[in-house]
């Protein structure tokens, strides 16, 4: 009988520990900062981050030298808009690229995964991007 007892009060403590656990706020993951590499010979360079609605991005990243491009060759560039040789990103794998030279800061809203590019092909060199995303922060479960 005293054997029950003490089974029973050790699954009572067991399952109110379990309880409280599962009103515990995710533990929140602090800001982080990446480095990334990206090279004139690929159109885009996945960085493996997968991002999250809440989530923000902060790019940095400088422009590589490009040869002269012409007003037609400029029409074909990924972002026509920006200069040749300028740093990019997306957020999809078939997303428009969005100019990330000096800077870019992207509030993440849907599920995404970050990618990197140059807008050119007649650029040389590589270009040394930062980028530091700031994790969204899950709010309290109610207790």
């Amino acid at each position: 009988m005293r054997l029950l007892r003490v089974l029973v009060t050790g699954l009572i403590v067991t399952a109110a520990g379990l309880a409280q656990n599962a009103q515990t706020p995710a533990k929140k993951q602090p800001p982080k900062d990446y480095s990334f590499t990206v090279a004139t010979e690929h159109v885009w360079t996945d960085t493996g981050l997968d991002l999250e609605p809440g989530d923000r991005v902060h790019i940095y990243g400088a422009v590589v030298a490009c040869e002269g491009q012409t007003p037609s060759e400029k029409a074909h560039l990924p972002l026509p808009s920006a200069p040749a040789g300028a740093l990019l990103t997306k957020l999809h794998g078939e997303a428009g690229p969005i100019l990330a030279s000096p800077d870019a800061d992207l509030p993440i809203i849907e599920n995404s995964r970050l990618y990197l590019g140059i807008n050119g092909w007649h650029c040389h060199g590589t270009i040394s991007a930062k980028v530091h995303v700031e994790w969204h922060q899950p709010k309290a479960a109610p207790k």
